[in-house]
C-alpha cells in the first residue's frame, strides 16, 4: 500500500515540491499526522498546524504561501486527498452477486444480473432491481418500486411502493423513502387523512445519508435531482422538488411543495416553509428559517432569513439594544433632574 511522493503527485495531478523518493504508508489529519503519513490543508484556519505537524508531506492548494519540507500543490485539495484515502484506506469489497436464501423475493419481481440481495430483504411484486444493484440486509423494496443499476442500498432502508431510485445512488441505513406526506384536512368530525398517491423519484448519482425521510407526493412525485447529496437526518415533505447538484446538510427540514433549484447549498438545521422557491446557486446559512422565496445567487441567514449582509447588521443592532436602553434611562434621569 506504500507510495512514493513522486507517484502521489502523478495520481493527484499535482506539482511536487520536495523529495519525490519519500515513502508514504498512510493518511492522517494534519494535527495528528506522523512521519510516513500524508495530510492535507483544505481550510486556512488549520494553517498554524503546518509548523507543528510531523507529516511526511502535505497536500495544499495553489494559493498556499507557507513553507514545508514536502508539498504537493493541487487545484482541488479535497479531491486529491480523497484519492489518497481510497488508496490507503480502501472500502470493504461489495458482496458477491447472489440472492441470499433468507431473502423474500416475489416471483413477480424483475431482477437484473449481477445483483446482491441480502438476508431478510423483502422485495415485493413487480419491484425492479436493475443490473449490479446491491440491497443489504433487512431492507424493504415495495410494490413496483425500482432500484437502479449499480445503486447501493445499505441495511434497513425502506423503499415504499411506486418509488424509483436511479443509477449509482447510495442510500444509508435507516432512511425511509415514500412514506405518506403530511396531508390532512379538518372536518366536523375531526381530522380526515388526504390520500397520498404520488411517488418519489431519486435521480442518478444521488447520495442520501442515514435516517432521512422523503415523503411521497400527494398527486405528482417528490423529486431529488441528479448528483445531489443529502446528509443524515433530513426531512423532505410531499411534492418537494430538489434540483441537481445540491448540498443539504443534517437536520434540515423542507416543507411540502417547495422547489429548490440547481446548485443550492443548505446548511445544518435550516427550516424551509412550504410552497416557496429557492433560486439557483442560493446559499442558506445554518439555523436559518426560510419563509419566502429566495432569489438566485443569494446568501440568506437568520430567522426569518434575510440577505446575509443585512442580517449581520441587524444582529449588531440587536446587540446594541441593552446599551441603548441604558443610555435612554440615563437621559430620562437627566431630564427629570432638569425638571426639578
Amino acid at each position: 500500500m506504500q507510495l512514493k511522493l513522486s507517484r502521489i503527485a502523478e495520481v493527484t495531478e499535482g506539482n511536487l515540491e520536495g523529495d519525490g523518493s519519500a515513502v508514504i504508508h498512510d493518511v492522517s489529519e494534519i494535527q495528528n499526522a506522523e512521519e510516513g503519513e500524508i495530510t492535507f490543508l483544505g481550510n486556512p484556519k488549520y494553517e498554524h498546524y503546518v509548523q507543528e505537524t510531523n507529516a511526511e508531506a502535505i497536500i495544499v492548494g495553489p494559493d498556499f504561501s507557507g513553507d514545508y519540507k514536502n508539498l504537493i500543490r493541487v487545484e482541488n485539495v479535497s479531491l486529491a486527498f480523497s484519492k489518497m484515502l481510497d488508496h490507503f484506506r480502501p472500502s470493504p469489497p461489495q458482496p458477491e452477486p447472489q440472492i441470499h436464501p433468507q431473502a423474500t423475493v416475489s416471483e413477480n419481481a424483475i431482477l437484473g444480473i449481477n445483483i446482491y440481495i441480502g438476508p431478510n430483504v423483502v422485495v415485493e411484486d413487480e419491484a425492479v432491481i436493475e443490473n449490479g444493484a446491491v440491497v443489504k440486509a433487512n431492507s424493504y423494496i415495495g410494490y413496483k418500486a425500482r432500484v437502479g443499476a449499480n445503486s447501493l442500498i445499505h441495511p434497513r432502508v425502506t423503499l415504499y411502493n411506486n418509488c424509483a431510485v436511479g443509477e449509482n445512488v447510495i442510500i444509508h441505513s435507516g432512511t425511509v423513502i415514500g412514506s405518506d406526506g403530511y396531508g390532512f384536512t379538518r372536518t366536523q368530525e375531526g381530522i380526515e387523512k388526504i390520500p397520498q398517491k404520488g411517488g418519489v423519484v431519486i435521480e442518478n448519482n444521488v447520495e442520501i445519508g442515514a435516517n432521512c425521510t422523503i415523503d411521497r407526493g400527494t398527486i405528482s412525485n417528490t423529486r431529488v435531482g441528479k448528483g445531489t447529496k443529502l446528509d443524515n437526518l433530513i426531512q423532505l415533505g410531499h411534492n418537494v422538488e430538489v434540483g441537481q447538484y445540491c448540498f443539504i446538510v443534517a437536520q434540515t427540514g423542507i416543507a411540502g411543495s417547495t422547489k429548490v433549484d440547481n446548485g443550492v447549498t443548505i446548511a445544518g438545521q435550516v427550516g424551509i416553509a412550504g410552497h416557496v422557491k429557492i433560486g439557483k446557486n442560493a446559499q442558506i446559512a445554518a439555523k436559518s428559517g426560510i419563509t419566502k422565496d429566495v432569489p438566485p445567487n443569494t446568501t440568506m441567514f437568520w430567522y426569518p432569513a434575510r440577505e446575509h449582509s443585512k442580517a449581520r447588521k441587524d444582529i449588531v443592532n440587536i446587540r446594541r439594544i441593552s446599551k441603548l436602553k441604558e443610555r435612554i434611562k440615563k437621559l430620562e434621569q437627566e431630564i427629570e433632574t432638569m425638571k426639578g
